[in-house]
């Protein structure tokens, strides 16, 4: 049987679907012709920014190290990424219409806008991450070690706000299997400062459910 290897885009994309998925539903069921609908309309906004980021720094420390191999797949890569970057534009000039619009009508309408565009956003960023963990993680594989990839991946990681990470992890929490989080919390254990270990560790308890939680803290008892 072959050793499990590496997939420095599973755990971030996971993170990514979970807010998609919570942030598709909310805009389904909020009226958009009140001011109350801003309650969606911000998580939609930080959405993007998260999404934008993360395209960024796959375009600085993954996509470079595979266009000596293959040119062809990081030139269409790079596009999808210029392609997201539009979707996200749209949905900006959408949300800031909405943030000035007069009426109700108006608004409401906007809204309608906003969620046609984010299907649209929902729909191709769910095909470009699978085309990531199938097409572009082989790549890695075939080319590259684990320690390397891990590398990559901290380079990532150094390079994002505080802030940023630690919202994007509560997200990563909520949105991988108990296999993953045991995973997740013994690197850190292995690699990290107490403190550090001691956050991930609350953030664990704050978002499983008791059940996962207990199994979690069982296995690494």
């Amino acid at each position: 049987m072959q050793d499990q290897r590496h997939n420095v885009f599973t755990q971030i994309h996971k993170g990514l679907r979970g807010m998609l998925y919570d942030t598709a539903l909310r805009l389904q069921q909020t009226d958009f012709s009140g001011p109350q609908a801003s309650k969606a309309i911000e998580p939609l906004h930080q959405l993007l920014l998260f999404f934008d980021e993360h395209a960024e720094n796959e375009d600085r420390f993954i996509l470079p190290y595979i266009r000596h191999y293959q040119a062809q797949l990081i030139d269409e890569l790079e596009k999808d990424h210029e392609i997201d970057h539009q979707l996200t534009q749209t949905l900006f000039d959408h949300i800031r219409a909405w943030e000035t619009a007069t009426s109700g009508n108006q608004r409401e309408a906007i809204g309608q806008q906003i969620l046609f565009a984010f299907h649209e956003f929902i729909a191709f960023n769910l095909y470009h991450m699978n085309k990531e963990e199938t097409v572009l993680i082989e790549l890695l594989w075939k080319h590259y070690s684990d320690a390397e990839i891990r590398q990559m991946e901290q380079a990532i990681i150094a390079s994002i706000p505080p802030q940023t990470l630690m919202a994007e992890s509560r997200w990563m929490m909520r949105s991988i299997n108990d296999k993953e989080v045991i995973a997740w919390l013994s690197g850190v254990k292995q690699g990290a400062p107490q403190a550090v270990y001691d956050h991930f560790w609350q953030l664990a308890q704050e978002e499983l459910s008791a059940e996962r939680f207990t199994n979690v803290q069982a296995a690494l008892a």
